[in-house]
């Protein structure tokens, strides 16, 4: 199955990472989906850029910490190292080259991931010969301002070139899944019982990274890879910062699986959390499973499950297709269960409508709720074609197409969803004027 691949930002303080973060993601409107939960200032972001889907993370911001304000370019770098395909070098040009940018470029190049140096803020009349900045050894250099957007789709084509074929080799026959929360949920004994629950290990080692272990089980003739990142506290970091690094590590697993498992804990609902990683999986386009954890500690009277339901639906309406599934870990409760879910999502993930079909459903959608818009300004949707899976995604064309709400949108979604099961996945609706 396809992995998304990680671009991780870093460099010193004040040359811009955020800037051009923001830069490289509202140029392409990665961001379809505005939710609640995820903040802005959660900085991760999709874009998309000559068919290829690149997932950004603004280390920069990612973690603010109470007694850190900013770490150091050589800590982001050999944090991000492990779970990164890429490094983003990010450095001030209108400035002379401290020892931090040398370090940041060492450090980056030690890796030996494929490193990419932006030279930024060259907006102006103060910016120093490029040759400078050659002696930092890193062979991938772009001018670019963050500010006014010059050079960012020269930046957005090298980063593309330089992670060809640098991705996880993907096979077709294996669905990755990937276990998702905060610490001690119950990730790490949900795994062990879905492992013993198939006696069928095909293989059980330490992931390539430190805090994302993986196991393979055989379920009905399919292998399926679990990715746990159970280790996401790392227990020598608090002082440092508290898991400084644990919402990277969970963007690197969410863009390594096709289905994600967000496990909660019963006995605490943390909803501003889970929200929150529920919504990077969204944006990142995966399946994903909501599961409710330690199910047989809690203290149940008439209508407890219904009334939870209930609860879960409204606080996860922006995900309101993803499966909902009581477990418990020590006891097997459903954990079969999310075996066959996840085979299902991954198959609903590459489904494909025919395009006749497709607008025979939207012409039954708009002829019942015609589009708002202006008074001399009316869209008029004309026609609708899939052009991707996984997650499916539908262009439809429209005469005025940036006046289409987003309530509007949502109703076509709910109108696809209920003629085709979307269940588990989200689909991508994309607008354009014609």
């Amino acid at each position: 199955m396809a992995v998304t691949p990680l671009v991780a930002i870093v460099g010193r303080p004040n040359v811009g990472k955020s800037s051009l973060f923001n830069r490289l993601i509202g140029r392409r409107q990665a961001i379809t989906h505005d939710v609640a939960g995820t903040t802005r200032d959660a900085n991760y972001g999709v874009v998309t850029w000559n068919g290829k889907h690149l997932m950004l993370a603004d280390t920069a911001g990612l973690h603010p910490t109470k007694d850190e304000l900013e770490l150091r370019a050589q800590d982001q770098i050999t944090e991000v190292a492990e779970v990164a395909q890429l490094i983003l070098v990010v450095i001030d040009a209108t400035t002379m080259i401290t020892n931090e940018d040398r370090q940041a470029a060492r450090q980056a190049l030690k890796t030996g991931k494929p490193v990419v140096l932006a030279l930024n803020k060259l907006d102006g009349g103060n910016q120093k010969p490029v040759d400078e900045f050659v002696r930092l050894g890193i062979k991938h250099q772009v001018e670019v301002s963050a500010i006014h957007g010059r050079g960012t789709g020269d930046l957005l084509d090298v980063l593309v070139e330089a992670i060809g074929g640098t991705n996880e080799p993907a096979d077709d026959n294996q669905i990755r899944l990937a276990l998702l929360g905060r610490p001690n949920v119950g990730k790490s004994s949900l795994l062990n019982s879905m492992v013993g629950k198939q006696q069928a290990i095909v293989s059980a080692t330490a992931g390539t990274t430190r805090d994302v272990g993986r196991a393979s089980v055989r379920y009905h003739n399919q292998d399926i890879q679990i990715l746990d990142t159970a280790g996401l506290r790392r227990r020598g970091k608090i002082e440092g910062g508290v898991e400084k690094y644990s919402a990277l590590r969970t963007l690197a697993a969410i863009t390594q699986a096709d289905v994600c498992v967000l496990v909660m804990d019963a006995t605490e609902l943390s909803v501003a959390g889970d929200q929150n990683i529920a919504g990077q999986v969204l944006e990142a386009g995966k399946g994903l499973i909501i599961v409710v954890n330690k199910w047989d500690a809690v203290d149940k009277e008439t209508g407890t499950q219904e009334a939870l339901t209930r609860k879960l639906m409204h606080d996860f309406s922006f995900a309101h297709w993803a499966p909902l599934v009581y477990t418990s870990a020590t006891e097997g409760l459903n954990v079969a269960k999310l075996f066959e879910l996840t085979r299902q999502i991954v198959e609903r993930r590459t489904t494909t409508i025919p395009t006749t079909k497709l607008n025979k459903v939207l012409g039954q959608l708009t002829s019942k709720q015609p589009p708002a818009g202006l008074k001399n300004r009316q869209p008029k949707i004309k026609y609708a074609a899939q052009t991707d899976t996984n997650p499916p995604t539908f262009t439809i064309f429209s005469s005025y197409a940036d006046l289409i709400h987003f309530s509007y949108k949502r109703y076509l979604e709910n109108g696809l969803r209920e003629a085709y099961d979307f269940t588990g996945t989200p689909i991508k609706l994309e607008f354009r004027s014609k």
